[in-house]
């Protein structure tokens, strides 16, 4: 029932949501240190993460159904990879999402993950944020971008399919093979965020 009510919600937020094209930081390019509060307000600096073998990050906005219905699945993928010494965190890169906010949802739709609070917007504008649930998987040893899209095909404003192509994990089992990413950007479906500086040509 309540997996039916989120779907009816991605539904209704299709002509808002629609599809993102690749953002404008593409693979292989250089992923700059930040540092960012998370929603229980402690610091985390990306640099210090020097030491996994790769960190995901997915972008997340307080109300999206395609998050609270993408979490779940990235959850999983994190266990898969426990041993791996893989970091899985979340980017909230909106101007009205509050910490205290951001902990309610965390709470309530049972994250049980790390959100980034990018209240500046500086790291969304970096690497070309347009939407929600958009993984980047960034190799530490090089600071470079090695994949940006979506978990995998399963999800669409109007269905849920079975999983053709897992695409995160697929960039992990390659980054942890030392091989190259097939497949490092795909069009990936998501709730509009708004970044109202940033300049359209």
């Amino acid at each position: 029932m309540i997996r039916a009510r989120y779907m009816l919600l991605v539904m209704l937020c299709a002509a808002a949501c629609g599809v993102s094209s690749a953002g404008t930081l593409a693979p292989g390019g250089h992923i700059a240190d930040f540092t960012l509060t998370d929603q229980s307000g402690a610091a985390h600096q990306l640099y210090a993460l020097s030491g996994k073998k790769a960190v995901v990050i997915m972008t997340q906005s307080n109300g999206c159904p395609i998050v609270r219905l993408a979490v779940p699945a990235l959850r999983e993928i994190r266990e898969r990879y426990r041993s791996q010494n893989i970091e899985f965190l979340l980017l909230n890169p909106t101007l009205q999402d509050t910490g205290d906010a951001v902990r309610r949802e965390v709470e309530e739709f049972g994250f049980g993950m790390t959100v980034l609070l990018d209240r500046t917007q500086q790291v969304g504008e970096a690497w070309g944020v347009k939407r929600t649930a958009e993984v980047f998987v960034i190799d530490p040893k090089t600071w470079t971008l090695l994949y940006h899209g979506p978990i995998d095909d399963r999800l669409n404003y109007e269905s849920q399919r079975p999983v053709r192509h897992p695409y995160l994990t697929d960039a992990l089992d390659a980054l942890l093979a030392n091989k190259a990413v097939a497949v490092a950007s795909v069009v990936s479906p998501g709730c509009l965020i708004n970044f109202p500086h940033r300049k359209h040509s």
